[in-house]
């Protein structure tokens, strides 16, 4: 061992060890804010977003004016309410933080119906910048400064990963939640692993499925690597855990404790039940659980870019021959493999991208930071000084973020180099767009311009709460009185309607006439060539 470390070798904590995580996570959160409002540069409203956000301001809303009362069992059933065959239903912990975030900036904190999704946002913009600065302090730890700061870094410059950072949906904090819940439970087992440290990162586990039940996919690797660490202390400690992370996951959702193993089945049931959702893949749609077993593995390899999928790869061949248990890389690869794996199995219903696993880039940006120091350290180049090479590494990663600007604000359609970008997905038969956030702002004035106070029809829409969210967050269909119509075959409204307003979604753009969505157009949102938004004039199309 050197008796002084290189900035590249593993360190105490201190602020040494933070200062990269922590500058990185700082711009992070900095770069999402400057464009996290949908009128103010940021991505168009997507699909879920009123709903949650709505969702957590009833709840915020019902536990200021009714104190210990929220908990009675009559406004449990109130305020948690389930309805079959209605919206998905989600543990709440999620909810409750796009309320309370929202609350902080609620333009009117005791109207229900009055909601801003730009106040939401900054949830999840907070959360990728926590994320980020997670990923990095603990990779900083185990692996020195240099890794930490570039697996810190290896979090943002995923585009999609970036842009989820902007939506105030479930997405992003299940993947932030679900990251912390696998470090605490790999620094426990590293400090001794005893119950009580294991009880404690079960609490953190816990918090991750009251975010989204995909925290419970944590499961199985969780209880291999504990057996594989503690040996015969496995079961202890793995018992400490599952308590703990049942009993937080119980507590904090008051709706389980009216009838917890009947609401337990009942949610569970909800969750395959629903009816499934379209998938464009391989230049043909598909219901989300016929989907070819390959499309996770696919959409991860050519979500990342090139630079950081090399680096990884990287760090999995310098870890080949390393156990590397103290400090959980083998954990966070190994659930990384399980979900794709998971995803991959033939039936398990999977769509929209990469939304659903999200949470496999973080640990994937891990390895990106092991393949970092790696390269810095080969014989090859040991001529050179440390702090060049280092700083030749740090030039190219930053360079796999020219993306971020290229595809800026609808990071959520990214494709890498490895399959020649968006414009050679598009050729390869991939989804160009899929929730609406490529209907900016400059789109929708246009369309307000064109027919003020008339209605404008809007599609794909998704769900009943789509359109009114695109139509609330937009300055200009809420001056020119313009109403927003989601595209319904049957609807009446669809005739009185002038001007289109249409997302490629090819899943279920399809499903609208082709003379609506190809009609003249009269203002257009291109990404390397490919169309992902555009205003159409209707008159005629509706002849």
């Amino acid at each position: 061992m050197r008796n002084n470390p290189t900035p590249l070798a593993p360190a105490r904590p201190g602020l040494r060890l933070a200062a990269g995580p922590a500058a990185v996570a700082v711009l992070t959160v900095l770069g999402v804010t400057a464009t996290l409002a949908p009128h103010r540069g940021g991505p168009g409203a997507t699909c879920d977003e009123l709903y949650h956000v709505a969702a957590g301001k009833r709840l915020v809303l019902a536990i200021r004016h009714e104190g210990l009362g929220f908990f009675s069992p009559e406004s449990i059933r109130r305020n948690f309410p389930w309805r079959p065959g209605g919206p998905p239903v989600h543990p709440p912990l999620g909810n409750w933080i796009l309320g309370w975030t929202h609350h902080l900036f609620d333009p009117a904190p005791e109207e229900p119906n009055v909601v801003s999704l730009a106040a939401a946002r900054f949830a999840p913009a907070l959360g990728l910048g926590l994320l980020t600065f997670l990923v990095g302090l603990w990779m900083a730890v185990a692996e020195g400064p240099f890794c930490g700061t570039v697996a810190a870094a290896a979090v943002p410059l995923v585009p999609r990963v970036f842009g989820h950072g902007h939506l105030a949906a479930l997405d992003l904090l299940t993947a932030a939640f679900f990251t912390a819940a696998l470090v605490a439970l790999a620094e426990a087992v590293r400090r001794g692993g005893r119950p009580r440290q294991l009880a404690a990162a079960g609490v953190v586990w816990g918090l991750a499925m009251l975010v989204r039940l995909h925290g419970l996919l944590l499961l199985p690797t969780a209880a291999l690597w504990l057996v594989w660490r503690l040996r015969r202390r496995a079961g202890p400690a793995l018992a400490a855990w599952l308590l703990a992370g049942g009993a937080t996951f119980f507590v904090g959702w008051p709706w389980l404790w009216l009838a917890p193993i009947a609401h337990l089945r009942l949610f569970l049931a909800s969750a395959t039940g629903r009816q499934p959702l379209r998938v464009f893949y391989a230049g043909q749609v598909w219901a989300d659980h016929d989907v070819p077993w390959h499309y996770p593995l696919v959409m991860f390899l050519v979500a990342l870019p090139v630079g950081l999928l090399l680096l990884g790869g990287l760090g999995l061949w310098a870890k080949r021959r390393q156990q590397a248990a103290d400090t959980g890389y083998w954990l966070a690869i190994g659930t990384l493999a399980f979900l794709l794996g998971l995803f991959a199995w033939p039936g398990v219903p999977v769509y929209d991208g990469v939304r659903l696993f999200l949470m496999v880039f973080p640990l994937w940006a891990i390895s990106v930071g092991v393949g970092a120091k790696w390269v810095v350290e080969q014989q090859a180049w040991k001529s050179i000084g440390e702090r060049v090479r280092m700083g030749l590494v740090g030039m190219f990663v930053l360079l796999q973020g020219v993306p971020l600007a290229v595809f800026h604000p609808l990071q959520l359609s990214h494709y890498s180099l490895l399959v020649g970008g968006l414009a050679g997905a598009e050729r390869l038969g991939f989804e160009s767009t899929y929730w609406g956030d490529a209907v900016t702002e400059p789109l929708l004035a246009v369309a307000a311009a064109g027919v003020p106070g008339e209605r404008v029809l809007y599609g794909p829409n998704l769900a009943p709460f789509q359109a009114p969210a695109v139509q609330i967050s937009s300055p200009s269909l809420l001056d020119g009185g313009v109403e927003l119509v989601g595209w319904e075959p049957a609807a009446r409204e669809v005739a009185d309607c002038r001007i289109g307003v249409f997302y490629r979604r090819k899943a279920d753009l399809g499903e609208i006439p082709r003379r609506f969505w190809d009609a003249e157009v009269l203002a257009e949102r291109r990404v390397q060539g490919v169309w992902l938004a555009r205003v159409v004039r209707l008159e005629a199309a509706a002849e």
